[in-house]
């Protein structure tokens, strides 16, 4: 209980609430005589021995609620969907869902917590989990809603969520003996969509975390024009808001790129047609022909990480890239995690929204794996070296967070070497570069540009100074 009240305390102070040592003894020695049984009694308590000012009442409401009460029925979430009534929304009959609770239960003691509770089999208990994985992580550094994403997988790994999915792989191969390759793909599909529910019931829990502790951070966002609210701070609606916005940088930059001085047209003298000419005055060569160069159509090659750490951004970079490749004939696009896949077939066969929901949700590459950056930029020069040529501008779009996996900065050193330009969008500030596990160190000397774009604002003066 001293631990709550503490860790309570903390969050009120950092929003701003003056708690002294002496109000958190006697909120100890209020709810040691009203007890823990009653939310009422707790909340009445608590308020009534922390709180001095009239003003402070509604943040203190609202903190309590965000510590004690998770929104969103975070409870619902954690327990996933049960595996019988998601069989039988399959087309399970009774005795087969009977038949196969009976196998699963002996291959369940062989299995983690959270693989049990993947099958269905395990309730109730991602909370405690996830505090037990969160003690060895430090929550409360979380500062910007694009550590997010980061400390959501990191919680992932460490409550074992790798092995629970590699555990339900394991399962539908020896399902597959027993029931059918058909049944146990349909067996496996279910437990796929409770472990979605239990990764989102994580990731909520971050949420809910930070939103604890910086609760007045949207609030100082609320009021800046969309030009200047950063990516991360951005909601679905703001994104649909921004999509003329994309649209027109779009048009800007090929516009840009269409539209070069004449003089660099101008092309090589054409000395055949030059003395042709000349016939003209006697052999004279009064006027001068060139060979006129052909307009150069650029060639724009995107790799876009879409790791969860990125989220925001690399949805609105996403609609960037579907729009640049609409607009020009030469665009090939990539989406990158630990693994890279081409996108441009896809952002080709399908509207805006659908192409980038399809890339974002996983339809290309595992999306939710550990970002990896040097795996992915070794595979695309091993795969899909040959997009690149003299006349491509590469253009890079992630954080550099790499997980303390090897850089392969020779990779991006590769394509460096046969692009004709390397341009690197961060959404991260360069101070941060140099801490944690971003890589950036090691990929800035191979890039032509690197400029950190973290709301349209940067993102607009990066499109104004940029000729492909």
């Amino acid at each position: 209980m001293i631990d709550k009240i503490l860790e309570f305390t903390e969050i009120l102070r950092r929003n701003g609430l003056r708690v002294s040592t002496a109000e958190v003894l006697d909120a100890t020695r209020a709810l040691a005589v009203t007890g823990l049984d009653d939310a009422g009694s707790v909340r009445a308590a608590l308020r009534a021995t922390l709180i001095k000012r009239a003003g402070d009442q509604d943040t203190f409401e609202e903190l309590f609620d965000l510590f004690f009460f998770r929104p969103g029925d975070f409870a619902a979430q954690a327990h996933g969907a049960p595996l019988e009534e998601a069989l039988r929304k399959r087309g399970f009959s009774d005795e087969e869902i009977e038949a196969l609770l009976a196998i699963l239960a002996d291959q369940a003691a062989q299995m983690s917590q959270l693989g049990r509770m993947g099958l269905g089999l395990r309730r109730g208990q991602l909370e405690r989990l996830i505090r037990l994985a969160g003690m060895q992580l430090d929550l409360g550094q979380m500062t910007n809603p694009l550590q997010i994403g980061f400390y959501t997988m990191r919680l992932l790994d460490q409550m074992g969520f790798g092995q629970a999915e590699r555990e339900a792989d394991q399962l539908r191969g020896n399902l597959a003996r027993k029931l059918g390759p058909e049944r146990a793909q349909e067996v496996a599909n279910a437990v796929g969509e409770i472990l979605a529910n239990l990764r989102r019931a994580v990731r909520d829990f971050v949420q809910t975390e930070f939103d604890k502790r910086n609760r007045d951070f949207y609030e100082s966002w609320r009021s800046q024009v969309l030009t200047d609210k950063p990516f991360g701070a951005m909601t679905d609606e703001d994104l649909e808001a921004l999509e003329e916005e994309i649209r027109r940088l779009a048009r800007k930059l090929r516009a840009q790129a269409t539209l070069r001085p004449r003089v660099e047209r101008r092309g090589r003298l054409d000395v055949r047609r030059t003395m042709r000419q000349s016939l003209q005055a006697g052999g004279v060569p009064f006027t001068l022909r060139w060979r006129r160069r052909r307009p150069e159509k650029p060639r724009i090659v995107i790799l876009c990480d879409v790791s969860d750490s990125v989220r925001h951004v690399s949805r609105f970079m996403l609609q960037l890239t579907y729009l640049l490749q609409d607009l020009f004939s030469k665009v090939r696009s990539y989406v990158f995690v630990a693994d890279i896949g081409e996108t441009t077939e896809l952002f080709r066969e399908h509207d805006i929204h659908r192409a980038v929901e399809l890339a974002y949700g996983g339809a290309i590459i595992n999306v939710y794996a550990n970002s990896n950056y040097g795996n992915a930029f070794y595979k695309f020069r091993e795969h899909y070296l040959d997009a690149v040529t003299s006349k491509t501008t590469v253009i890079v779009i992630g954080d550099g967070r790499n997980n303390y996996n090897p850089s392969h900065a020779a990779a991006l050193s590769d394509m460096r070497r046969r692009a004709k330009r390397l341009l690197w969008l961060n959404p991260e500030p360069s101070a941060n570069w140099a801490f944690g596990d971003s890589a950036m160190r090691d990929y800035v000397p191979h890039c032509d540009r690197v400029e950190v774009v973290y709301n349209l604002k940067s993102l607009k003066r990066v499109v104004d100074s940029l000729v492909l």
